[in-house]
C-alpha cells in the first residue's frame, strides 16, 4: 500500500470485476458450498481471513436467538418448560 493510500483510506465501497481461471472458480465454489456461503461471500471471507479482518461465519445474536426459538416451535409447552428450565435458573 502506498503512503498516500494509507494516509487517505477510502470511505466508500468500490465495485471491482475480478477475472479468475475456471479451475479456481470451481475450487472457490466447492469451498463456498461446503461452508454454506455464496460464491461472493466465500471470496470476501477468504480476503478478510488473508488480510487479518474478522470473518463472520456465525449469525449474529438475533439470528442465533431466532434459530433457537424456531427449534422449539414443534415442542409441546410441557416439554419446552423442561428444556428451558435451566435458562430461568441462571437469571435468578
Amino acid at each position: 500500500m502506498t503512503q498516500r493510500a494509507a494516509a487517505h483510506p477510502q470511505e466508500s465501497t468500490v465495485a471491482r470485476t475480478i477475472r479468475m481461471p475456471t479451475t479456481l472458480r470451481k475450487r472457490i465454489a466447492a469451498d463456498a458450498e461446503r461452508c454454506g456461503r455464496s460464491f461472493e461471500g466465500q471470496v470476501i471471507a477468504l480476503l478478510r481471513r488473508h488480510y487479518g479482518e474478522d470473518v463472520d461465519i456465525a449469525p449474529g445474536p438475533a439470528g442465533i436467538l431466532a434459530l433457537a426459538l424456531a427449534s422449539l416451535a414443534d415442542v409441546p409447552a410441557s416439554e419446552r418448560d423442561l428444556l428451558t428450565r435451566k435458562l430461568g435458573e441462571r437469571e435468578d
